[in-house]
């Protein structure tokens, strides 16, 4: 009987604990999932080449898991109901099974070092961070106001669309080694090592997307090319999109805000 009351003291006290993290966290989740792409980006340039850095950036990468995850949970429903939770019923599963399996991918890399399995975890990251773009872009699109969570989702898009480009980029050059030049190897670590390949061709995405193109890294290959074209082309598309959208939703709010300022003003000086 003992153990019993306990049982739904203890469900009770949990299902109270996560409502008050929801209630907290929820919020401000958006910008969580911003830094957790801005950390993941920088922890491996700025550490280096050591045991911490790669320790780091799984720890970055984990977080950067969890956050996506929390954000897929908790995403908004603007439609009609039914057909809408059946979808977002599949899009949490599919977003846990690809999360499981980049998590299991960060932990048997620690014991496991095989080429094959560099490659299965970049193909598994591609695929996991294209479905959080797809996913936040979706909701940025679905938004109907400008707040500063719609701002760090919108950039976090972009950011992604950075961090997927990289892992295409690397997973060609695992591929095709001859694929880009300019690439310089470190000497401890494999150069198809995913850890290593990462800050690389994340600083050759993000200055594609951003159409800077320094042109100290190359890509030979059809392949590589028409990625990076892509990705410059995406980029542009999404940024002449994006203001176009975030001026729109303005304009559309503004108006609102000014009758409702009225509304208010009016009651106030009646009374």
């Amino acid at each position: 009987m003992a153990r019993q009351r306990h049982k739904p003291i203890e469900a009770s006290l949990f299902s109270q604990l996560r409502e008050e993290v929801h209630r907290r966290f929820a919020p401000h989740r958006h910008s969580a999932l911003l830094y957790a792409l801005i950390t993941a980006f920088v922890a491996r340039p700025l550490i280096g080449d050591t045991g911490a850095g790669y320790l780091l950036f799984s720890v970055a990468l984990v977080f950067l898991l969890l956050v996506a995850l929390y954000n897929i949970n908790v995403d908004e429903l603007v439609g009609e109901r039914g057909l809408l939770l059946t979808q977002a019923k599949h899009r949490r599963l599919l977003g846990w099974m690809l999360a499981i399996a980049a998590g299991l991918e960060r932990i048997a890399t620690i014991f496991v070092h095989n080429p094959m399995l560099d490659m299965a975890g970049t193909i598994i990251w591609f695929l996991f961070v294209v479905f959080i773009a797809a996913s936040q872009l979706r909701s940025v699109l679905r938004q109907r106001e400008v707040t500063g969570q719609t701002i760090c989702m919108a950039v976090s898009v972009y950011l992604l669309f950075g961090f997927a480009w990289a892992l295409l980029y690397a997973l060609i050059y695992q591929r095709h080694p001859e694929a880009f030049s300019g690439i310089v190897t470190g000497t401890q670590v494999r150069p198809t090592e995913f850890q290593h390949l990462f800050p690389i061709f994340g600083y050759f995405s993000l200055t594609t997307l951003s159409t800077i193109g320094f042109g100290d890294i190359t890509p030979l290959t059809i392949q590589a090319r028409y990625a990076a074209v892509a990705e410059g082309i995406a980029g542009q598309f999404y940024l002449a999109i994006l203001v176009a959208r975030l001026v729109g939703m303005q304009m559309t709010q503004s108006p609102s805000q000014d009758a409702a300022q009225k509304a208010f003003d009016s009651g106030t000086e009646g009374r």
